[in-house]
């Protein structure tokens, strides 16, 4: 597939990366907010995951408008919608017959009303998404053609949710692969990365009690040493932002009830790193 570069631009090209993370994407919404009110506005969004859903609402409309809808997506998510619950609960799921424990269409109802447009060419601002392909085990990445399939499938967490087919081929999490893909950026060309990695805190892993949280819990030290290569890695000319995070605390994966505190203690985190980096600037 031909990349489309940013090269025809000019002064700096700034790529916005918004990382996989589950319902912790409300906390890419705070760091959002802080973004497009401090005016600044990318020139490419790339997605994964949780992050290619959310970036579908900034490639429509990177202003604080855009953003304050796309929180009240989030403040209206119900656990229940996207996983819907079930007789068969516990580790009994993972002996149920099928692709996944969850069928997609709450998820899919998601997508489509962040997506005010269906095509990728539609969208003000350039948007590329991630997601992995099943059969060869490599990344794929959409950036033409139509959008639903393509973020469903980039946001197809894994035994969870079933693959997503496009032309044949069985699709999941992008995240499997490149959580956090800001070797996209670099590859179009951006000299300057803003990444919105919702599991940017530290704090002591526990250890898993259960074969099911051994599993997660290696899946996500493998996301992270992804990225953490890749930003060891960056050439010198480019210029790395990495948002801070917030550490939720103990939260399921299933519950959305705490989007609307996530979403602004991730604000008030992201503002002050953003105001304290421009204050360094200018002095």
């Amino acid at each position: 597939m031909t990349v489309t570069t940013l090269e025809s631009r000019r002064g700096p090209r700034t790529a916005w990366v918004l990382g996989g993370g589950g319902n912790l994407g409300s906390i890419q919404v705070g760091m959002l907010r802080a973004l497009v009110a401090r005016g600044e506005r990318p020139d490419v969004v790339i997605g994964c995951s949780v992050g290619a859903l959310n970036s579908l609402a900034v490639a429509a409309d990177p202003t604080p408008d855009g953003i304050e809808a796309l929180r009240q997506v989030w403040l209206d998510i119900s656990g229940d919608d996207v996983f819907p619950s079930s007789r068969v609960s516990g580790p009994w799921q993972l002996l149920t017959r099928g692709p996944s424990l969850y069928p997609n269409e709450g998820l899919r109802a998601l997508v489509e009303r962040c997506a005010p447009h269906d095509r990728f060419e539609d969208y003000p601002v350039p948007l590329h998404c991630i997601a992995t392909n099943l059969q060869t085990g490599r990344s794929h990445w959409f950036d033409r053609g139509p959008v639903h399939d393509a973020v469903l499938a980039s946001a197809a967490l894994p035994a969870a949710f079933p693959p997503v087919v496009i032309d044949g081929q069985h699709y999941i999490d992008g995240g499997v692969v490149d959580n956090v893909p800001v070797s996209r950026a670099l590859a179009l060309g951006a000299d300057r990365i803003v990444v919105l990695h919702v599991g940017n805190f530290e704090r002591p892993r526990p250890l898993p009690k259960r074969p099911i949280d051994v599993l997660l819990q290696s899946f996500s030290i493998a996301r992270n040493a992804r990225l953490g290569e890749d930003l060891h890695h960056m050439p010198d000319h480019v210029e790395v932002v990495v948002l801070p995070g917030i550490d939720p605390g103990a939260l399921k994966r299933t519950d959305f009830s705490r989007s609307s505190e996530l979403i602004e203690r991730s604000t008030a985190a992201a503002a002050a790193f953003l105001d304290l980096r421009a204050a360094a600037s200018s002095t």
